[in-house]
């Protein structure tokens, strides 16, 4: 029986690393395997996360990733990279990342217990895919399989071979969804200062689409002339793209002071105004708040930057509260499509069965990884994916095998 694997990204690694005793071959366009893998988690691996929720996955069926899921966990995955000789570690955020917090300790592992279990062609890019004769058109070659395991990626990061090319062979044969990018940042309607550009800071960021709060990330928050992006953001971002995909209006809502509530934090200013009622309300804030930020949050304010701080009004001091407490961004459009790390949408669900992958219209045919409508908010919900969904076909497949 002869499986070919489309992709030697993470899923394709996944599968082949876990299934032997079979005759696997994984082509690949790029010269070398797990390219993109490489990248994630700011060169990291990100790989699961010990904070794990369904909540934590998109797609047009909410029923579809959690058998796999639940067959293969968080936990699992951790024993399964320990097994492997890979020692792990979790930060407080519950992200599990390798211990030598390197991407490429991940990738030569896999790689190297995938080398045991399939052969591998690089450089080969498929221009091609019948179904129907089992045959995979390659710019140099083709291949005849018994069965077709697509790991090739979405449309993410083109440059590790994610270039979507996969979705414009297959879709005669097998419906795709709408697709679009996640983990990434936005453009929004409210632009600060000069000043303001490239300012950090840890705040609570609240999503809201169609006046209904969806999702909240507390974390850093990075301010550039577009808009938007920063961890906080990156949580956030795959319902944030999707409300776009769907014509939807996303707004952030920032609160700077996300320990503190309205009434703490107006009681904690009028504390330092009284201490110093001769400086001004900038002078005030300066220990509060990233300085680089004051001049727009006392502009939005609506008071004088040169305001002595005991002439505030209680009017002003409304409005400086709701700013701090809420400062609000609508969002346009997603400002980086070209280094998203994740896409949303990919093969329907509908038409794969979810306890083995394996497509419902060619019973020789399987998806794993990001090429399916599932997707993973920041945090190594991804990854984890990818592991699941590879070990639900190689159960399978391995059981035909037996």
């Amino acid at each position: 029986m002869r499986v070919f694997v489309l992709g030697a990204g993470v899923a394709g690694l996944a599968f082949a690393s876990m299934t032997p005793n079979l005759d696997i071959t994984v082509i690949d366009s790029n010269d070398f395997a797990g390219r993109k893998l490489l990248a994630t988690g700011n060169g990291r691996c990100n790989f699961t996360n010990k904070n794990f929720s369904f909540e934590f996955f998109q797609s047009s069926d909410p029923e579809f990733y959690k058998y796999a899921l639940n067959n293969f966990t968080n936990e699992d995955l951790i024993k399964y990279f320990n097994d492997l000789g890979i020692d792990t570690t979790s930060l407080p955020s519950g992200r599990c990342y390798p211990s030598t917090m390197s991407a490429r300790t991940v990738r030569d592992i896999l790689y190297l217990k995938a080398k045991e279990n399939a052969k591998f062609i690089f450089n080969e890019k498929i221009i091609d895919i019948d179904l129907d004769k089992k045959l995979l058109i390659g710019e140099n070659n083709k291949y005849k399989y018994d069965i077709l395991i697509l790991a090739g990626g979405g449309i993410t990061l083109k440059n590790s071979g994610s270039d979507g090319t996969i979705f414009k062979i297959l879709e005669k044969y097998h419906p795709v969804s709408k697709i679009s990018y996640g983990i990434t940042n936005y453009k929004t309607k409210e632009k600060l200062s000069k000043a303001a550009k490239g300012s950090r800071v840890n705040a609570k960021v609240s999503l809201y689409i169609d006046n209904r709060l969806v999702k909240e990330s507390t974390d850093d928050l990075i301010f550039q002339s577009y808009g938007l992006t920063g961890t906080a953001i990156l949580d956030l971002s795959n319902e944030i793209s999707l409300a776009l995909m769907d014509k939807k209006k996303p707004e952030l809502r920032v609160d700077f002071f996300p320990k503190y509530t309205e009434d703490s934090l107006r009681n904690r200013l009028k504390d330092l105004i009284k201490r110093n009622p001769t400086r001004t309300i900038r002078q005030i804030l300066l220990g509060l708040v990233n300085d680089r930020l004051i001049g727009d949050i006392i502009t939005k304010a609506k008071i004088k930057e040169e305001k002595i701080s005991k002439d505030l009004s209680e009017k002003d001091m409304d409005m400086l509260i709701k700013i701090l407490k809420s400062m609000i961004f609508h969002v346009k459009d997603i400002n980086d499509k070209t280094n998203a790390q994740v896409s949303l949408g990919g093969f329907r669900t509908d038409y794969i069965n979810p306890k083995s992958m394996q497509s419902t219209i060619y019973d020789n045919l399987y998806f794993i990884g990001e090429i399916i409508d599932v997707s993973g908010s920041c945090g190594g919900y991804n990854i984890q994916w990818a592991f699941s969904s590879a070990k639900a076909s190689s159960d399978t497949i391995r059981s035909m095998n037996v």
